[in-house]
């Protein structure tokens, strides 16, 4: 099963080799950046089993009285100054630069890029569709990178953007040569030329004065200086991609939006452990009203006493209404719990791992809780299995097991959220009812 947990700071580099243009190996600053990325854990396919250790006996409330967990921070927290040394490569965005968007966006996507690429014109297109998918939330920032000994014609595209920037047209000429870049790459120098000042004319320029500007010693320089920059701190690869001033591998719109809708929902997230609201003497069940019907839990407390108390309470919060099922697999199991729905977010809290020897996945039904690869890492998504797992045990705790809507959970609808991100939205739940005796 892969599963995802808020926060995981990992390393990041850049995934040059596929997916790029590029004229020499890049070893690029190894930076850690607090991207939510999704852990392998366990899959479909895992047939590994993992031994049962049972968790050591620790404190579950703290000194307050609330449950023992940690809090985790924005995804883009504040840069060390070890990082910011790391990144300091990368200028940070100025006056200079050509930019579209509001100053004030979540996201400021920099984007080293060259005009004939052909991956460049892909990240040209998932960006376009990012930015109507979120007009008031991105900013893009372009930042020249011509690789002219792979595609000698990049540095005149790129002085003629340049040009065209200097009477107020840059995005307009941006558009138009990333737009054709196809027709474009099978044309000669002069060809080109040509075809960029009849484009020029087409965008409302002074044809005069755009011809005068991209054989000007001005743009050629400004262009040449910041290409020879990056080729001299080893970054010879594009599209290379920005995120907040950290370097991505993936520019989808999909992959991006996540980041999007991740920081939208850190201004609900709670900024403290909750309390401890269970009697672990009494018993529990939770009544889950999908859009598919009724799916009834019964709990364990004893068991799992943290996870059950992080569930009755997120539930009784109203946390899990018009969350859905993100990653539903019929052959392993069905997953909800972020709000998000991209499977990257919870509550803003995780918890340790609560693991009981003689309780299994051997059995299908169980309710585990979704982690990250470090301890520790337990939080709001939860997962209920189709069949028995063996290899997640160990590893997840189980709170409870369904015992009542088999048919219920046969009918949520499969959703591949590793593989098509943009799949329709999963079912949802309605609400939870936590019933206490």
């Amino acid at each position: 099963m892969k599963n995802v947990k808020k926060y995981l700071w990992i390393v990041m580099i850049f995934m040059l080799a596929l997916g790029a243009c590029q004229i020499q190996e890049v070893t690029p600053p190894p930076t850690e950046t607090p991207a939510v990325v999704e852990t392998e854990a366990a899959s479909p396919e895992t047939t590994e089993v993992i031994p049962a250790i049972p968790t050591e006996v620790l404190p579950i409330v703290d000194e307050d009285g609330n449950m023992s967990c940690t809090l985790v921070g924005p995804l883009f927290a504040e840069l060390t100054d070890e990082q910011k040394t790391q990144l300091a490569i990368f200028a940070d965005v100025s006056e200079s630069d050509w930019t579209k968007g509001p100053e004030d966006a979540l996201l400021t996507i920099t984007e080293y890029t060259d005009f004939f690429c052909p991956y460049c014109s892909m990240a040209f297109a998932e960006l376009n569709k990012l930015m109507e998918k979120y007009p008031d939330d991105v900013r893009l920032v372009y930042r020249p990178l011509p690789l002219d000994s792979l595609h000698p014609n990049a540095p005149l595209a790129a002085y003629a953007a340049e040009a065209a920037g200097m009477q107020g047209k840059f995005w307009e000429m941006y558009n138009a040569i990333f737009s054709n870049q196809e027709t474009l790459s099978a044309f000669t120098t002069e060809e080109v030329t040509e075809w960029l000042k009849t484009t020029a004319e087409e965008i409302g320029l002074d044809v005069d004065q755009f011809t005068a500007d991209i054989a000007s010693e001005d743009v050629i320089n400004k262009i040449t200086t910041e290409q020879q920059a990056m080729f001299a701190a080893g970054v010879s690869s594009t599209p290379t991609i920005l995120v907040n001033g950290r370097p991505v591998g993936n520019w989808t719109s999909a992959y991006l939006s996540n980041f999007i809708e991740v920081m939208k929902a850190e201004k609900e997230m709670v900024t403290e452990c909750p309390p401890f609201v269970i009697d672990q003497n009494k018993e529990y069940t939770a009544t889950i009203t999908t859009e598919k019907g009724d799916l009834v839990l019964e709990l364990y407390p004893k068991a799992a006493p943290m996870a059950v108390n992080s569930f009755v309470y997120l539930a009784r919060e109203g946390f899990y209404d018009g969350v859905t099922f993100h990653r539903v697999y019929h052959n392993f199991m069905a997953q909800t719990g972020d709000p998000t729905g991209t499977g990257w977010s919870g509550a803003g809290y995780q918890y340790r791992e609560e693991i009981v020897s003689d309780l299994t996945y051997d059995e299908a039904y169980m309710v585990g809780v979704a982690r990250g690869q470090a301890e520790g890492t337990s939080g709001s998504q939860f997962f209920i299995t189709y069949v028995p797992y063996p290899s997640l045990n160990g590893g997840y705790t189980i709170f409870g097991k369904l015992i009542d809507g088999v048919d219920v959970l046969e009918q949520i609808t499969e959703r591949d959220a590793d593989n098509n991100p943009d799949a329709p939205a999963g079912d949802k739940i309605i609400s939870i009812t936590i019933t206490e005796n």
